[in-house]
């Protein structure tokens, strides 16, 4: 194998390996759940009909970009999960909207992170975005 043929092959796995990391960082987390999911800044949560929304921010001090976010719905209450990377901060914002559909009637909005839960929005009393 010559010099040339070494090169074509470092350049093709380089190719290949690259993207894959870049991918599973971005999107791999959700192989996690609630697990790989961090905390959120809420300032806005909206229960509609057929519909969540939520519109927050990273809390932390160093610019990190949102990923994504995960979420359950089980027996009325939708559990809620976000994930933010200090990769991705130059590339995108910390902050974020986004909207979720859901089946049912939702009675509680509960952020839910790998360390543990808590509740931001019920029927009863409102946005209440304590988390």
């Amino acid at each position: 194998m010559n010099a040339k043929q070494k090169a074509q092959i470092v350049l093709a796995i380089a190719l290949i390996v690259f993207p894959s990391i870049f991918l599973a960082g971005r999107y791999g987390w959700r192989l996690g759940g609630f697990g790989a999911c961090q905390g959120a800044g809420l300032t806005r949560v909206e229960v509609c009909e057929d519909e969540v929304r939520l519109e927050g921010f990273c809390p932390g001090l160093s610019p990190e970009g949102f990923c994504g976010c995960y979420s359950e719905e089980r027996d009325g209450k939708l559990y809620v999960g976000f994930r933010f990377s200090a990769v991705f901060g130059i590339l995108e914002p910390g902050s974020f909207s986004v909207t979720i559909p859901v089946r049912g009637d939702i009675g509680e909005v509960i952020l839910k992170t790998g360390a543990g839960e808590a509740s931001v929005w019920n029927a009863g009393s409102g946005a209440t975005l304590s988390a």
